[in-house]
């Protein structure tokens, strides 16, 4: 599995859930169960469909999570040591966290979500993909369960790891945001407002740069 053709792929994981919707999502789909049929274990398919999936879950299809599931579960039986679709299979435990109603079964979820994302971390540090997956998803939990820290050690890396500079506009402008949106909630006034200006320059008119700019008038600038 070509695990860098996944990392150019993410920033369409956050910044266009919407697209997952509707009829181009269900020819993709589609497309991918197809490709499934011919070969099973095709893993780079696998990967590619449950990441559908995992989109469509995102935008609040409860039945989704269920199918992301079976494709990343199926994909850690043909490589235990594919840390990106044990990041994804964490954060589809947080998703199904949001879906349940008893608060108890919503904890149970959320930690096995967050431990299995910690371990794809624990497995490969560097890897942007997963640090992307998780600092994210830190970021949508409540302040309560303390994971903003985690949020900032993820997007920290991630500014500084040295495979920033060569990637695309549009996951520069994604990190840069919510390490802006991180720092901001850490009080970090300062350096929030230099990462949020950053993903502003980086791709104006953008839909992260419309929403820095919200978050830079919030703050008074």
């Amino acid at each position: 599995m070509n695990t860098w053709y996944f990392l150019r792929q993410v920033v369409f994981v956050f910044l266009s859930v919407a697209a997952v919707t509707g009829s181009f999502a269900q020819d993709k789909i589609t497309e991918l169960q197809e490709k499934l049929k011919q070969n099973p274990n095709d893993e780079s398919t696998l990967m590619e469909l449950g990441r559908q999936y995992h989109d469509m879950a995102m935008g609040g299809d409860k039945g989704a999570v269920d199918k992301g599931f079976r494709c990343f579960d199926r994909a850690l039986a043909l490589d235990s040591t594919n840390v990106v679709a044990l990041a994804y299979r964490g954060s589809l435990w947080a998703l199904r966290a949001r879906d349940a109603w008893w608060p108890p079964t919503k904890l149970n979820y959320l930690k096995q979500g967050s431990e299995e994302m910690d371990k794809a971390v624990e497995r490969d540090p560097m890897n942007m993909m997963v640090r992307v997956i998780r600092g994210m998803n830190s970021l949508t939990l409540p302040g309560g369960l303390g994971k903003l820290s985690t949020a900032l050690e993820d997007f920290i890396l991630l500014l500084k790891h040295p495979e920033f500079p060569t990637q695309r506009r549009e996951l520069k402008a994604l990190i840069y945001f919510y390490a802006g949106v991180a720092h901001k909630r850490a009080d970090e006034y300062d350096r929030a407002k230099e990462l949020f200006q950053k993903a502003i320059s980086i791709l104006p008119g953008s839909d992260y740069a419309r929403r820095a700019q919200e978050e830079l008038k919030d703050m008074g600038s």
